[in-house]
């Protein structure tokens, strides 16, 4: 993680297929779920603020947002979070992001259940 002298992505096709590459790459436990949460949190890729950044989670130190090299140091930073925080793997994943409250939205769950990613 560096100071936000980021590049941005942009929208281009193979984003959400190499954003899913990384989260195989990585094996990190329920990679769809954490894939709808990139594409929720970025808005399919396209939120400007947070794709300027490389953080595809919407990741937070001290409030700020937190910026990423890449899209890829970002997913190796959620693999990070993700085991020091999931440590029950019967847990059901939606029921770990819900009880710990990784977001705010009292719909969050339901948005990504919704999310297609075919």
């Amino acid at each position: 993680m560096v100071a936000c002298s980021c590049t941005a992505l942009g929208v281009r096709a193979g984003v959400k297929d190499t954003v899913y590459a990384y989260i195989l790459k990585y094996d990190i436990k329920h990679p769809e779920i954490v894939l709808r949460q990139a594409i929720l949190e970025t808005g399919w890729f396209r939120a400007p603020f947070l794709m300027s950044r490389n953080n595809l989670f919407g990741f937070r130190a001290s409030k700020k947002y937190m910026c990423f090299d890449s899209v890829e140091e970002c997913v190796a930073y959620y693999k990070t979070w993700q085991q020091e925080r999931y440590t029950n793997p019967e847990e059901n994943y939606y029921h770990f992001l819900h009880r710990i409250r990784f977001s705010r939205a009292q719909d969050y769950i339901t948005i990504l259940k919704r999310i297609n990613l075919a």
